[in-house]
C-alpha cells in the first residue's frame, strides 16, 4: 500500500522568549500557533491526510487554559486532516498534567492523543506505533517495545517517538535515549522523531523534522516539516522537506574593519524585501577597527535595526585599534593621555591583558561622546 504523511514536532506553544522584548516575543508566540495552518497547507499539497506530531506541542505544563485550547482549535479548523499526537519531554503525560487538562477540555474529533504504547491502525494497512512520554526523563528506551509489537503481515509500521538518538547531539547523556537502529530492530517503515530542533535524517528510515517555526540562532535547518511518502512496508520512505517557518533567525559574523562585510550584510537584508521585518538578526563584530570605523559600523547597524524584527549586536571580539587622529580628537588632558596608553597596550600582541585594555579603551571613547554608543540590543 502507499501512504503519504506529514511529520512535525516541537511546536512549543507558549514558549516565553524571555530574553526578547515582550512585543517581539508576543509576535513569535503567535507565529508558533499560526504554523498549524501552514502545516495543514503543506499536508494537503503533499496529498497527506494524516499529520504525525512527535511530541512537545506545549512548551511547559504551567500554561493557561487559553493557551492549551488555541492549538486544538487550530487543528479543529482543518477537519479534513487527522492529527496524531504523543506527549514529549516538555509536555509529558503526568497525572494532573497538561494532557489531563486538555482531555478535560475535550479533544476535537480529528485529533488523536496517544497515551499508550500499543499499535493503532491509522489507515488501511498502516499501523502507528506511538511511544508517549510520561516523564521528562527516562532510564529506558521508550521505543524498545516496538520490536515485539504485533501488526498484520505486510503492514506499514510507523514509529512515533520523542528523544535523542544515541550518539547524536549532546556529548552528555540525554534524558531520553533512543537506539539508532530501532527501525531495523522493529521492522519499521519509518520512525518519526521529535526533540531535536532541526531537520536531520538518521539512516534511511528515521528522521527528525525539527520545529516548524525557528526559535533560535542555530544553523540546524529549523522551520520545516517532513512529507513522508511510503510506497510499501519494505520500500525506503521518500522524505521531502516542506518549509513552514514564517520567521528567519540569522546569525552573522562580520569583520568590522572590512567595509565589504557590513555592505554584504546590508545587501542580504535588502534582498529579503518585505520578509526582512520577519527576520531576527544577531551580528557579531570582530577584528581590529579604528574609532571612526567603529562609529560607522554602529550607525549602520542602527539603520538595520529598523528594518528587521529584532537585532542583537555583540562587540566582545572587536578590538579597538585607534589611529593617532582618533586619540587626538579627544580633549587634551588626562583622558587623552590615558587613551594613548591604553592604545599601546591594546596593540601589543605580547600583552596578556590586551583584551582588557582594548575593552577599557572602547569604554573610554564611549564616555567621551555626548551620547553613549551603547545601543538597545547590544550584548555585553
Amino acid at each position: 500500500m502507499a501512504l503519504n504523511i506529514l511529520h512535525t514536532s516541537d511546536w512549543h506553544i507558549g514558549k516565553p522568549f524571555g530574553r526578547l522584548d515582550e512585543g517581539v516575543a508576543a509576535i513569535l508566540r503567535h507565529a508558533r500557533l499560526k504554523a498549524c495552518d501552514r502545516l495543514a497547507d503543506a499536508a494537503r499539497a503533499g496529498g497527506a491526510g494524516i499529520v504525525l506530531v512527535a511530541g512537545d506541542v506545549f512548551d511547559r505544563p504551567s500554561l493557561a487554559d487559553r493557551e492549551l485550547r488555541a492549538p486544538l482549535e487550530q487543528m479543529n479548523v482543518h477537519r479534513d486532516l487527522v492529527w496524531h499526537i504523543i506527549p514529549g519531554n516538555h509536555d509529558p503525560a503526568l497525572a494532573g498534567g497538561v494532557w489531563d487538562r486538555v482531555r478535560r477540555m475535550g479533544l476535537p474529533g480529528n485529533v488523536v492523543l496517544h497515551l499508550e504504547a500499543k499499535p493503532v491502525e491509522i489507515a488501511a494497512g498502516a499501523w502507528l506505533l506511538p511511544a508517549p512520554l510520561a516523564a521528562k526523563a527516562m532510564s529506558v528506551d521508550p521505543t524498545a517495545w516496538m520490536d515485539m509489537a504485533v501488526t498484520p503481515a505486510g503492514a506499514l509500521r510507523i514509529g512515533l517517538a520523542h528523544g535523542s538518538i544515541q550518539g547524536f547531539g549532546s556529548e552528555h547523556r540525554a534524558s531520553i535515549e533512543i537506539a539508532p537502529d530501532r527501525p531495523k530492530l522493529a521492522g519499521l517503515s519509518y520512525l518519526a522523531l521529535g526533540d531535536w530542533h532541526g531537520v536531520r535524517e538518521i539512516g534511511a528510515r528515521a528522521a527528525y523534522c525539527g520545529t516548524p517555526e525557528p526559535d533560535g540562532f542555530l544553523d540546524n535547518a529549523q522551520g520545516f516539516a517532513l512529507l513522508i511518502a511510503l510506497e510499501g512496508a519494505d520500500a525506503p520512505p521518500r522524505i521531502v522537506r516542506r518549509e513552514i517557518g514564517e520567521h528567519r533567525w540569522l546569525k552573522r559574523v562580520i569583520d568590522g574593519g572590512r567595509s565589504s562585510d557590513i555592505a554584504g550584510l546590508e545587501g542580504e537584508i535588502e534582498g529579503l524585501g518585505a520578509r526582512a521585518k520577519q527576520a531576527l538578526l544577531a551580528v557579531e563584530v570582530t577584528g581590529r577597527v579604528t574609532m571612526t570605523t567603529e562609529s560607522d559600523v554602529r550607525q549602520r547597524l542602527d539603520s538595520l535595526d529598523g528594518r528587521v524584527l529584532h537585532l542583537e549586536r555583540q562587540f566582545d571580539r572587536m578590538v579597538p585599534a585607534p589611529e593617532a587622529d582618533d586619540v587626538e580628537q579627544l580633549p587634551e588632558g588626562n583622558l587623552r593621555d590615558l587613551a594613548g596608553e591604553l592604545a599601546v597596550l591594546a596593540g601589543d600582541p605580547a600583552n596578556d591583558r590586551r583584551a582588557v585594555a582594548a575593552r577599557a579603551l572602547r569604554y573610554l571613547f564611549e564616555l567621551s561622546e555626548p551620547v553613549s554608543a551603547q545601543r538597545p540590543g547590544d550584548v555585553a
